[in-house]
């Protein structure tokens, strides 16, 4: 499950609302909402959300737009079906879809006349109170196809926001940026894969996967690749001498140590001697 920043999350939220009055909910990659601002549905939709039958049809109508939206990749703009106007967008990390934004729970006819239209149809078949309904959908927030073409529009601006800060971390990130730190750690040890699968408590092939998915590469070439950098490192800021600092890379074999290094970085270790 992907780590959320929610206090973070709740102040962009929180502005967001304040700068165009329209509720704003993030859902995980599973559609299941994980915060929103304000907390509660609109009158409107909370009666609509009371009764089974019509609470089924909002849940069926949000799916169908997230569904719509992870096969387009792209900012999707559509009415419920109550007929109000709601946009969602996907959230992504490296490619992998891990979320999404929506805004809605509007009207864009101002006098709600559509809706008002509706009411003694929900009244026979789902047996609404018509007072009840109809004070409810007065006290819709209505917004222009124009207002609310720009609230989606910086909707999807704050998709990128959220990567930009690292707001959302999937699991897979999470595990990456510990793996990285313990082997980091332990570059001069003999470092071995399932030494680190019981540090994480992780299967080797899930282990692999995610090196994989967030480094392009394997493990054990992503270990020659930091043991390689620290040596460098060391070769330019110490006075150690080679050998040493081979080893303090977790390189035991000297040869072996100058080979790879030259063929990585195109030199021998000595031409990146501090000077």
């Amino acid at each position: 499950m992907s780590n959320f920043n929610t206090e973070q999350l709740e102040q962009l939220m929180r502005s967001f609302y304040l700068i165009s009055g329209i509720r704003f909910v993030l859902y995980d990659s599973e559609f299941k909402e994980i915060m929103s601002f304000p907390k509660n549905d609109c009158e409107f939709c909370s009666l609509m959300k009371s009764n089974r039958n019509t609470r089924r049809k909002c849940a069926y109508a949000d799916k169908r737009s997230f569904n719509k939206c992870r096969e387009s990749g792209r900012l999707y703009i559509y009415k419920c079906h109550a007929g109000l106007v709601e946009a969602v967008m996907p959230l992504y990390e490296n490619e992998k879809n891990i979320g999404y934004l929506m805004l809605g729970q509007i009207s864009d006819n101002k006098n709600n006349n559509t809706l008002i239209e509706k009411i003694p149809y929900w009244q026979e078949k789902y047996g609404f109170d018509t007072e009840t309904l109809n004070t409810s959908i007065q006290s819709i927030t209505y917004k222009s196809t124009e207002e609310i073409y720009a609230a989606a529009k910086i909707m999807e601006a704050c998709t990128c926001y959220i990567a930009f800060k690292e707001l959302i971390e999937p699991e897979e990130s999470r595990v990456f940026k510990a793996a990285k730190a313990y082997i980091d750690k332990n570059l001069s040890a003999d470092l071995d894969i399932a030494d680190i699968c019981k540090e994480l408590s992780l299967g080797r092939t899930k282990l692999y996967d995610i090196f994989k998915r967030e480094a392009n590469t394997g493990v054990s070439e992503y270990i020659n690749r930091r043991r390689l950098h620290k040596a460098k490192s060391l070769l330019k800021t110490t006075d150690m001498s080679i050998p040493e600092i081979a080893s303090a890379a977790g390189f035991n074999d000297y040869n072996y140590f100058s080979r790879v290094y030259k063929k990585r970085y195109g030199k021998a270790p000595k031409f990146y001697r501090k000077k």
